[in-house]
């Protein structure tokens, strides 16, 4: 028998937020905030501009680009795109994926700075897997 690599014990410690591409982000933040949401106002950011929503306990993050967009990877017009991950060891949770994008750090006056790297999942899903900084 060959031998077997033992991975390093990794956590995913919670989801920060779905992830989703508008065209018309004042139109969304419209919508969100007459269904009775928290939503941030809109910023500029990293070539498109989000905004924040809390719906409940569930966090939505609006894009009108997404972060990997300028860089080959396949991104709907409009819809979701990915769930995003806190874990405590990103450089350990990539080990056990095929990175599609990152790892990079990123930072926003609403989140403070995280390293961030994306990956796909079964299902035509992506994940974000994301460290605190």
């Amino acid at each position: 028998m060959g031998l077997v690599r033992k991975l390093p014990s990794v956590a995913v410690t919670g989801v920060a937020n779905l992830a989703v591409k508008v065209a018309d982000l004042d139109a969304a933040v419209g919508f969100y905030r007459s269904a009775g949401a928290e939503v941030t106002d809109p910023e500029e950011w990293r070539g498109g501009r989000r905004a924040d929503v809390q719906l409940g306990p569930l966090q939505i993050t609006l894009f009108t680009k997404a972060v990997y967009e300028d860089d080959g990877v396949d991104v709907p017009d409009e819809g979701f795109l990915h769930v995003a991950l806190f874990t405590d060891d990103l450089d350990g949770e990539l080990e056990r994926h095929d990175v599609v994008w990152g790892p990079t750090v990123v930072s926003g006056p609403t989140f403070g700075t995280r390293r961030i790297a994306f990956v796909d999942a079964p299902g035509r899903m992506r994940l974000e897997f994301m460290e605190q900084l």
